[in-house]
């Protein structure tokens, strides 16, 4: 009831306040209430300004992203008595897995569900719409925190399975199962636009010899869709398949330049215990997805953990390919220091989780 806008991201160290009613609210737009599409470039420069941290870090781009969506869906009909925003992560931020996205996403669905526009009735009766809704505000969070993404991890985020992405073209992948990986932070930092400036210069010096791999990464991503569209083929031989699609992958990318040692550690530990592993992101650090086949067992996947570990890498089991975006009502949670205390078990068990599908 203090009409203050609460942040707490502990996961970094960020826990600030202001106003409701110092943060500028926009007039209704043209497509209303989808976003528009054009970013506000004034707002933005003010929000920067207004949020007043020291360092224009991943924690005032949060900061920035949440308001700039507050900003034009919040109205005074909508909100009268500010609220607490918390959000608790399991993954590593800033390590290239999408972490913002995933922020992304919790922003535009709690502000949606705050201010009423996932409760109408045309979104009950369409859940295509709400899901819509949420990835377009989600990738303009997006913008707001990188500039220019893709929208690939959003739009995973939000409808959940997998997605193929060619030159802009964004389209679900049928068929995609969810999948068990071991994902291991090297904690070697990386710089996306290195590695992409390294793989155009060798490019342009052997592109007789670039061009053909590229193409077979592109037909490694191509054989992987047919893999899961085949119709009557065993899990466990597609999750082998798949597997060699996995190291084929790895091979490529390791002969554009973009791996690293401690990559190549990861696949020289895994593979003894007969995983496929590869580098994800832009590589040359980052991290590094290990597929966990159903027929492996908890033990092996524990040695697997401790021998990563004993070379100073970071390792979380994890599922990829799940329902995407939902709600639930904690009602047991009644203040933010009890919902930083719920395991995230806990919460993977509640069965009335609300999905828009």
């Amino acid at each position: 009831t203090d009409r203050k806008v609460q942040v707490n991201l502990p996961d970094v160290q960020l826990e600030c306040s202001w106003g409701l009613d110092d943060v500028p609210r926009q007039p209704k737009w043209e497509g209303y209430p989808y976003p528009p599409a054009i970013m506000n470039a004034d707002l933005l420069a003010f929000l920067h300004k207004f949020v007043n941290l020291s360092e224009q870090t991943n924690r005032s781009q949060a900061c920035v992203a949440l308001l700039y969506l507050h900003s034009y869906l919040t109205s005074d009909n909508t909100m009268t008595q500010g609220y607490d925003f918390s959000v608790r992560s399991t993954l590593p931020v800033g390590a290239g897995l999408g972490s913002s996205a995933s922020y992304s996403v919790c922003v535009a669905t709690a502000l949606l569900k705050l201010n009423g526009w996932l409760d109408q009735e045309a979104f009950r009766s369409d859940p295509a719409a709400q899901r819509d809704l949420v990835n377009q505000w989600a990738f303009q969070a997006e913008k707001v925190i990188h500039g220019n993404p893709s929208g690939i991890d959003n739009t995973v985020s939000t409808f959940g399975g997998a997605v193929m992405f060619k030159k802009g073209q964004i389209e679900p992948m049928p068929g995609f199962t969810s999948l068990k990986f071991l994902l291991t932070n090297t904690r070697v930092p990386r710089e996306t636009q290195v590695q992409v400036a390294n793989v155009r210069k060798l490019r342009e010096k052997f592109p007789n010899v670039v061009d053909p791999m590229l193409d077979s990464i592109h037909e490694i991503s191509t054989s992987c869709k047919e893999l899961f569209s085949k119709e009557g083929l065993d899990r466990a031989e597609l999750l082998a398949q798949f597997g060699v699609l996995v190291d084929v992958n790895h091979g490529l990318l390791a002969a554009l330049g973009v791996s690293h040692p401690a990559l190549e550690k990861v696949r020289e530990i895994s593979s003894k215990l007969g995983l496929k592993s590869k580098l994800t992101g832009a590589g040359g650090g980052g991290c590094a997805l290990t597929l966990i086949r159903d027929d492996v067992t908890p033990e092996t996947v524990a040695v697997l953990k401790v021998l990563l570990e004993s070379e100073g890498f970071q390792c979380m089991e994890t599922n990829v390919g799940g329902p995407g975006a939902g709600i639930i009502s904690l009602a047991e949670a009644t203040t933010i220091g009890e919902f930083l205390t719920i395991d995230k078990t806990h919460l993977d068990k509640r069965q009335d989780w609300e999905y828009f599908v």
